[in-house]
């Protein structure tokens, strides 16, 4: 049977190209993943992100409907369009709705840095400038350091896919690291798994990324710890 080892639903918006691709590249054997996609399109803006939530509850029963373990909500804008609480209340709503358990972009991000201890980070995004803007104050409120931050200002969601190794390297260099613990990458639609070792030795910290952190609580919600260890320092601790 597939799936005998985990069975992992992600509910997807239709621009991202990256994230089932990069998932699929390193699950561990026995493990399935199931997708369900959610309409998304043209630029992001906070009227997007709102549209897009309007069609979750469909996506959601799909995936129940398959018969997976887990359901991740996998999208990190989200986080810092919606009001505070949002992830925390929808992961909840859609546990009790289907008797899986759910966690999101942002739930495994938060666990992510838990679990190595880190509260001082440098941020990366490709979000456009307005929307970039409202990340370091999310994270200030919840007790985290964000010492310095860059973003690429991708404006239209089809183009955050092709965001090449090359392009996100620079935006990790334009970061001064100072006193940081770690980098942080956000945006499930961001390419960063064939980058995460290179951008970890050239910084000299841990890389986190919004598709490494699913991946990862997603694996340990299904009780599955045979972790690639070429995501780095998340998945060897």
């Amino acid at each position: 049977m597939f799936g005998e080892a985990g069975r992992i639903g992600l509910v997807v918006p239709a621009n991202n190209g990256v994230l089932e691709p990069e998932l699929w590249s390193v699950l561990p054997e026995g493990v399935a993943l199931y997708a369900t996609r959610i309409l998304a399109k043209g630029e992001l803006t906070p009227a997007a992100v709102h549209a897009m939530e309007e069609n979750v509850d469909r996506a959601v029963d799909e995936l129940a409907a398959t018969g997976v373990d887990v359901i991740v909500y996998a999208d990190m804008v989200t986080t810092f369009i919606m009001e505070p609480g949002w992830n925390e209340a929808r992961t909840g709503e859609i546990a009790a709705r289907t008797g899986c358990r759910c966690l999101s972009a942002w739930t495994a991000l938060r666990d992510g840095l838990a679990h190595l201890g880190v509260r001082r980070f440098v941020l990366g995004t490709p979000y456009p400038a307005a929307i970039h803007a409202l990340a370091p104050p999310f994270f200030a409120e919840r007790g985290f350091a964000v010492t310095d931050d860059a973003t690429l200002d991708i404006r239209q969601m089809a183009d955050v896919p092709r965001v090449d190794a090359g392009r996100l390297r620079g935006l990790v260099e334009r970061l001064d690291l100072g006193d940081s613990e770690a980098v942080v990458l956000l945006a499930t639609d961001l390419p960063t798994f064939a980058s995460l070792g290179a951008l970890a030795a050239m910084t000299g910290r841990p890389v986190l990324s919004s598709n490494q952190t699913i991946l990862w609580s997603a694996l340990r919600a299904v009780g599955n710890d045979a972790a690639p260890e070429s995501l780095g320092t998340l998945f060897r601790r």
